[in-house]
């Protein structure tokens, strides 16, 4: 699995103020504007509904921007394909038989859960549930007290 691109605050590196701004300055170009992240045309009508609901739930955390775009569009796709599985499973039932009595799981069920589960591969690698975001922040490194009988060592 790709590391996230680490943004400023998320940098362990010692950086002059010269090279902090710089990178906002790089930063902010890659960014765009949450009204500018729309679905692609591609997408069916349900999928570019949540498509539009992940990106406005996602517009208070800074966590979306255009690199996720595809990700982002594969989740959205899965979604619509695991929303009319379901309607159809709901419709004929999870299994159907053949003309000669036989009994054989519904294809639908099938394509809910490939579709299921990369919903669940794609809203980790966007950081969607909260357990999946707290493994994106890089925790800052607490400092550890300093020992007052070190010196007395080295006396």
């Amino acid at each position: 699995m790709a590391t996230p691109r680490k943004r400023l605050s998320m940098c362990t590196k010692h950086m002059t103020k010269k090279e902090k701004i710089d990178k906002q300055q790089a930063e902010k170009r890659l960014k765009v504007a949450r009204d500018q992240l729309k679905p692609p045309d591609f997408l069916p009508d349900i999928a570019k509904e949540e498509f539009c609901r992940v990106v406005q739930e996602a517009a208070g955390a800074d966590f979306l921007d255009n690199l996720d775009l595809s990700i982002l569009a594969i989740y959205a796709d899965n979604w619509a394909k695991y929303i009319r599985a379901s309607e159809a499973i709901q419709r004929e039932g999870l299994t159907y038989e053949t003309d000669k009595g036989n009994i054989f799981p519904s294809p639908y069920v099938n394509i809910a859960d490939k579709a299921a589960a990369m919903i669940m591969r794609c809203s980790s690698k966007l950081g969607l549930a909260t357990t999946d975001r707290l493994k994106l922040i890089i925790p800052d490194k607490e400092e550890k007290p300093a020992n007052k009988f070190i010196k007395l060592l080295d006396a």
